[in-house]
């Protein structure tokens, strides 16, 4: 089964998606995950998702398009793939629409209030990259990775400006995007702001 998963910032979609992976097998493909590592790896198209990514803006369709593509015909993806933070415009669902099948498409609903608390809680390791939330993913000392005692530190994109800029800008590209998946019958709507098992429960009911 190949999912879309999606929402505001800060919905719980990896999270959701991490669960359904341990769940079915599937291959979980977090865009904003594959565009991180090109910026830690300092390659050609990292160093280009690095400027556009502090600026607040969303990556070229160029670039996510091919990330995609390649991660669903890899081994990993036998099982299905569930799509985290991609597509998120009409012009990459096309693009998905003509080379990969979908079968859900799960939104999260999330007030831009909560997303904005949430995603400005998110703190990472430098070290080894490990991503924790000072609401209900604390590290066990305050201020340091549990794995390699480095110093946390928020990203530049996790800041309130540039978080509410960002939802502004999901908001506008992606109703286009809910009104094709209702239209051909696969969108399914989850509340985001109830408890994470709760969430998952309701997403487990849809695709049961």
């Amino acid at each position: 089964m190949n999912i879309i998963i999606f929402g505001p910032q800060g919905c719980g979609k990896g999270t959701q998606a991490d669960m359904l992976v341990e769940k079915y097998g599937s291959y979980h493909l977090s865009m904003g995950d594959e565009l991180r590592k090109e910026i830690k790896n300092k390659t050609v198209i990292g160093k280009k998702v690095e400027k556009i990514m502090n600026g607040g803006f969303l990556v070229p369709n160029e670039i996510t398009d091919r990330i995609a593509l390649d991660r669903s015909k890899s081994r990993d993806a036998k099982k299905g793939i569930i799509f985290d933070g991609y597509p998120r415009t009409d012009e990459q669902w096309g693009f998905v629409k003509k080379n990969i099948k979908i079968d859900i498409a799960l939104e999260i609903k999330l007030t831009s209030k909560e997303s904005i608390r949430r995603i400005a809680s998110r703190r990472m390791c430098p070290k080894c990259g490990k991503n924790y939330n000072l609401i209900w993913l604390k590290p066990k000392k305050t201020g340091c990775c549990d794995i390699d005692g480095a110093r946390l530190i928020q990203r530049d994109d996790d800041k309130p400006k540039k978080v509410l800029k960002r939802l502004k800008i999901y908001a506008l590209q992606t109703e286009p995007l809910k009104k094709e998946f209702k239209k051909i019958g696969i969108l399914h709507i989850i509340d985001g702001n109830q408890p994470i098992k709760k969430v998952n429960k309701d997403i487990l009911d849809v695709l049961h």
